[in-house]
């Protein structure tokens, strides 16, 4: 089981709970720590409001880069604690990631990402242009995913069917000139000994290995330090016999107990964990060996490892089945036919769950946009026939929409400015609230092209999407902020040799927020801007 794969298996994902950040762009040292509801994200321009969310984009295994690493450091480091997952990862010449302190890729990252958070920026406005966005957005209101995937796989057995009959015929036409390439195909595919995952697995390893005496040493360091540390079985022993002169001490003494208890486990650990550690010279060499084999099959053959091997077992099926060409033809032709009879049932059902979706994620939107001031909005999903059956089915979805009463509906690629775009986002998310199993949402430019009354009409649908989720925002207006559960302030000032750095605070009380909320009012605080943002408190409070 890989680390992903771990980190779910205890039930549902949960909710961040803090954001370590060191040497990234500005970003010295950072800790940011989230809570339920809505969590605001406040600052001058330019202060790095948006880095914020970049820093979790890598922990959830965003693409990152060297030019990311703080100027004069040599690697950058971000790590996200969820309730039940902690994802790590190290931006520099040599990145790593970890889940739970194990090495991970940032694939498996990713992968576990998205069961946790959905990032919402500029960037994942403009994809709600893309119709297989749109057709996504959709199967997940409609409760379809399951049986999305069920056509995904479906389609996956009719596709294989196919191309195994196709082989056959192939084979059949081309005679034994065929037959002996696909025998040497075959001879190399077993000769290599795949196994599904092994490239990402060493890939790893790799990471290790190639750091082993490193490790070695800082854990066998962090062991000794451990053993000759008494300074806990001391403070434990003292007040233990302290509670039995004053009983108010006997909660501190099992305190320290406990800590007494697992600081023996984290020893026993890290023990295990150096005693695991390849200390072999050669192994690195070796790891480096067999993904140059597995990278040379990959790219003959289908392009991943799992291609190859699912090419490998076709490949012996057909050579098995080449001995009476007339009969395995025959099977091959019945097999795919109730493949593809298999996965027209499944996208007919699919289809349907669209079709009654539609309508009604579209009333729901209609609604939602009525409280976000684009009072009249039209709003309508089309579905669009696709040329043939495929993976996600036989049709796409196209989200239609017109910002104007009595304007025909039309692509939102067409009609919708950036700030109308945001709004239809958080429209859809608002009004798919239930369907969504992501815990995490963050939103970066929600707020764009709004002011007025739209943005505390936007700042009170965020407050409500903060009753079934965790909400992370990111904004430039009172308006949206006064909502906050949790306000967040980043700053950027001088730090040690008078470089500029950015920190974070959270707020605390209405005299704090209502002295940033008029910082955000009018670039200074005013008199006139702390009553105006006071009285905003109390509207979001009624």
């Amino acid at each position: 089981m890989g680390p992903a794969a771990g980190a779910l298996s205890g039930g549902e994902a949960a909710t961040l709970k803090e954001l370590q950040v060191r040497d990234l762009a500005l970003v010295e040292s950072a800790r940011v720590r989230f809570g339920p509801g809505l969590n605001l994200l406040t600052g001058e321009t330019g202060s790095g409001k948006s880095l914020i969310v970049d820093a979790l984009g890598l922990a959830l295994g965003a693409r990152a880069s060297t030019d990311q690493v703080r100027h004069g450091s040599q690697r950058a480091f971000v790590e996200a604690t969820f309730e039940d997952a902690v994802l790590a990862r190290e931006i520099g010449k040599r990145g790593a990631a970890r889940v739970d302190g194990r090495p991970a890729t940032p694939a498996q990252l990713r992968e576990l990402g998205r069961s946790l958070v959905g990032v919402h920026g500029q960037h994942e406005h403009h994809t709600l242009l893309d119709p297989e966005a749109q057709t996504g957005l959709l199967d997940a209101f409609a409760g379809a995913l399951a049986v999305r995937e069920s056509v995904a796989e479906r389609y996956g057995a009719w596709n294989e069917a196919a191309a195994h009959l196709a082989g056959l015929e192939r084979m059949r036409d081309r005679g034994s000139r065929e037959r002996e390439y696909l025998a040497w195909q075959l001879e190399e595919l077993r000769g290599a000994g795949l196994r599904p995952g092994e490239d990402e697995e060493l890939a790893a390893e790799r990471s290790v290995a190639r750091h082993a005496a490193r490790l070695a040493e800082l854990a066998g360091r962090a062991l000794e330090a451990l053993r000759g540390d008494e300074s806990i079985a001391v403070a434990a022993g003292d007040v233990r016999a302290a509670a039995e002169l004053d009983p108010r001490l006997g909660a501190l003494a099992d305190r320290l107990s406990a800590l007494e208890d697992e600081t023996a486990d984290v020893a026993a650990e890290v023990r295990h964990y150096t005693e695991q550690l390849d200390s072999d010279p050669g192994r690195l060499e070796r790891i480096e060996e067999r993904l140059s084999v597995l990278e040379s099959i990959k790219r003959k053959h289908g392009g991943s490892l799992e291609a190859a091997i699912a090419l490998r077992d076709r490949l012996a099926t057909q050579l098995v089945e080449g001995e009476d060409l007339g009969a395995a033809i025959e099977a091959a032709q019945a097999r795919t036919t109730a493949a593809r009879t298999g996965l027209e049932t499944a996208t007919a059902e699919l289809t349907g769950a669209r079709a009654a979706a539609a309508r009604r994620l579209a009333a729901a939107v209609r609604t939602e946009l009525e409280g976000l001031r684009l009072e009249g909005a039209g709003f309508e999903i089309a579905l669009r026939a696709r040329e043939d059956l495929g993976p996600a089915g036989a049709e796409a979805a196209e989200m239609l929409f017109s910002a104007n009463p009595g304007e025909p509906v039309a692509p939102l690629s067409r009609v919708a400015s950036g700030g109308e775009l945001a709004r239809v986002m958080l429209a859809i998310k608002a009004a798919g609230a239930e369907a969504d199993r992501l815990p995490t949402l963050v939103f970066d430019e929600v707020d764009a092209g709004i002011g007025g009354e739209a943005a505390l009409q936007v700042g009170l649908r965020l407050k409500g999407l903060g009753a079934t989720h965790q909400v992370l925002v990111v904004t430039h207006l009172p308006q949206i902020a006064c909502f906050a559960d949790h306000h967040l302030v980043v700053e950027k000032g001088p730090g040690d040799g008078g470089r500029n750095v950015v920190r974070v605070r959270e707020l605390d009380g209405d005299a704090e927020r209502a002295a940033e909320l008029a910082r955000m009012m009018s670039g200074r605080v005013t008199e006139k801007a702390l009553a105006r943002a006071h009285e905003l408190l109390e509207e979001a409070r009624s």
